[in-house]
């Protein structure tokens, strides 16, 4: 999931020497926006990338913390806070669906998402559930 919907939207750097990316110069001291969302959808690097496939070979090869020196360092907690927190859920309810009447049918679903050009993250979700026994 975090390669379709990661939490970073776009990061910034500043070019330290004049380069080309595709058919853009991109003269030194240019500060740059980077999409990671864009590269983690790249056709060349994963087969039809809007697919949510879990069983993808590359599956772990996505940018969403970021890589190398510009990796989160918060990356490997916020992995293992998503298991336990999606564990935690499973034991405790079945049924799990997003809010039709918040959020509308599965085909026209209205998602509202915070107004930022850095983090991706929603305002609000709505899930309905059928609590353990």
């Amino acid at each position: 999931m975090l390669r379709m919907e990661g939490p970073v939207k776009s990061d910034f750097r500043l070019a330290r020497k004049t380069t080309t990316v595709s058919d853009v110069e991109i003269p030194a001291g240019t500060v740059v926006m980077v999409s990671l969302p864009a590269a983690n959808r790249d056709p060349v690097r994963f087969e039809n990338p809007h697919e949510l496939r879990i069983d993808r070979e590359n599956a772990r090869e996505h940018i969403a913390f970021g890589r190398g020196v510009h990796s989160c360092p918060g990356g490997p907690l916020a992995r293992v806070e998503a298991r336990v927190t999606i564990e935690r859920i499973l034991d405790r309810m079945h049924d799990i669906r997003v809010s039709e009447a918040q959020h509308g049918p599965a085909h026209e679903r209205d998602f509202r998402y915070e107004p930022t050009y850095i983090l991706r993250g929603l305002t609000e979700l709505h899930l309905e559930f059928t609590p353990v026994d």
